[in-house]
């Protein structure tokens, strides 16, 4: 186990906002858009955080995750199920979207645009793999089992 997954386990178990990357944003409309492009605005820049997931969130992620999943499943290439992932650039940029907005409402198509413009290839997979390990699927299964017992009453 490397020192950095060890900081990244550490982090997510004392729930330490982790910095992801400083991304320029890409403009929200086409407002925005004209503005920048006269130069009467400038770009605006964020720091991207990564924090504790809340549960709606979780359950948004381990959706996006299951299903790829069941698409590799069809495919005959479960054990290739990651790979397909990092093909998908795209994918990946909206996963750490939903990740970094953490609310129950849909990702800003700007931010998922700004997230797959500003990181490269191999700084999305390492994000990919932290929010991954972020998520708390016992507390997700146990929050369904609720769900579904009180639905059964």
């Amino acid at each position: 186990m490397t020192k950095e997954e060890k900081d990244g386990i550490l982090s997510v178990i004392l729930d330490i906002p982790t910095p992801l990357k400083r991304v320029k944003l890409a403009p929200k409309n086409r407002i925005e858009q004209l503005l920048i492009f006269l130069k009467i605005k400038g770009y605006s820049y964020r720091m991207l955080y990564l924090s504790g997931l809340k549960l709606s969130t979780n359950y948004r992620l381990t959706a996006i995750s299951n299903g790829m999943i069941l698409k590799s499943a069809k495919a005959g290439d479960m054990d290739k199920f990651m790979d397909i992932y990092h093909q998908n650039i795209y994918q990946m940029a909206g996963y750490i979207a939903a990740a970094v907005h953490n609310k129950n409402e849909e990702t800003p198509r700007y931010l998922i645009q700004s997230i797959a413009d500003e990181f490269t290839n191999e700084e999305l997979k390492l994000a990919v793999k932290d929010i991954y390990r972020r998520l708390d699927v016992q507390s997700f299964f146990d929050s369904t089992a609720l769900v579904r017992s009180l639905s059964l009453m």
